[in-house]
């Protein structure tokens, strides 16, 4: 049986929780550049203030990256699963896409700063 305590306890968990997934979303700041990994390696970075499509191609296929009013999305990519073109938009420090059947990640940065200790 659930007593009211084990109820209040799992309350109290969930308010946590929201609260701390709140602070998180609201308080990341915005990118300014896209860094496309192709195999763990750099292969360009793309600035979010400048509306353009870049065609990322790899060995294993093709992802199209559209850059549009400081977001960045993959709007086309051949491989079978097309996550990486469900996942939408991203435009905050720390955000990324990935294809996993071509090894791609994309990740918006804000230049030099982190919002991680280790680099």
């Amino acid at each position: 049986m659930i007593k009211k305590q084990d109820f209040i306890l799992a309350a109290v968990f969930i308010a946590a929780g929201i609260i701390m997934m709140l602070c998180i979303r609201f308080t990341r700041s915005d990118g300014h550049l896209v860094k496309v990994f192709v195999e763990g390696k750099l292969i360009c970075t793309k600035n979010l203030d400048k509306d353009e499509s870049y065609i990322i191609e790899t060995d294993n296929g093709t992802n199209t990256l559209v850059i549009n009013d400081g977001a960045a999305y993959v709007r086309e990519a051949d491989c079978p699963d097309k996550l990486c073109e469900k996942m939408g938009s991203v435009s905050k420090n720390g955000e990324n896409i990935v294809c996993v059947p071509h090894k791609v990640v994309i990740e918006v940065s804000d230049g030099d700063k982190s919002d991680y200790d280790i680099k």
